[in-house]
């Protein structure tokens, strides 16, 4: 006897609605390589699903991926404005030197037979 009613209904209208990409459909809607999705779920750093032994990713997945990957605008702080310029910064001499850099031999010649 057939099941019928709002549950059989329900089971149609949800499989109708999920869609499973390859690997490499994933790759095609994302513009990645498919080894960069590959290593990425092997390492588990980006959502997916495993059937019959190969990666599957759903419309949900992929945007979560590009979620996942998103970066934001760097933000510098801003120094106050004093009106006055930055003080340049110079090297000191060394008090025991006089000022100047101490002397160093060069190294020894090699001799080659």
């Amino acid at each position: 006897m057939p099941a019928s009613g709002p549950q059989v209904h329900a089971v149609q209208q949800n499989r109708d609605e999920i869609r499973i990409h390859t690997k490499e459909e994933a790759a095609e809607i994302l513009r990645v390589k498919v080894s960069w999705l590959e290593r990425r779920a092997a390492a588990r750093q980006i959502p997916f699903t495993m059937l019959g032994g190969a990666y599957r990713f759903t419309d949900a997945h992929l945007a979560e991926i590009v979620r996942l990957n998103e970066r934001g605008a760097l933000v510098t702080p801003v120094a106050p404005a004093t009106g006055r310029r930055p003080r340049r910064r110079t090297a000191r001499p060394a008090a025991h030197t006089g000022g100047f850099m101490p002397l160093r031999p060069r190294p020894a010649a090699r001799k080659t037979t």
